[in-house]
């Protein structure tokens, strides 16, 4: 049976984190191999309520007016935002890609080289 949701409270490393909770569960099932290889690049995304940023993505204006972080960014349109540093968000991946593959097991093999690729990237160890 789908999901509805990828991330549940349960799941959750700390309350707070409820922004990556949240813009997680928005992305459809038909977009998560892509919104996965995309942060495997550093790359973030945005949904209909929420984004995920790298700080890659920051444009001039952004960096002029304050708007540098160390970690990835996670916001809610109401204004909620975290920043998690990339070995938690690794973790979320892991539970979320983990959750995805009990629905298409035939997408182990490709998530676990995104995921791989993420742990490189990062120095995860």
């Amino acid at each position: 049976m789908k999901r509805d949701f990828r991330l549940i409270d349960q799941n959750m490393l700390d309350k707070e984190h409820f922004p990556v909770q949240a813009v997680f569960n928005m992305v459809s099932d038909e977009r998560f191999i892509q919104i996965i290889e995309g942060i495997s690049e550093g790359r973030g995304f945005g949904e209909n309520f929420g984004a995920c940023v790298f700080p890659d993505d920051l444009d001039e204006y952004d960096i002029a007016t304050g708007g540098i972080f160390e970690g990835v960014e996670f916001g809610l349109h109401s204004g909620e935002e975290v920043v998690i540093d990339y070995v938690t968000l690794y973790k979320y991946l892991q539970i979320i890609s983990s959750s995805f593959i009990e629905d298409y097991p035939d997408k182990q093999e490709t998530l676990n080289k995104l995921l791989n690729k993420y742990k490189q990237k990062y120095n995860i160890e």
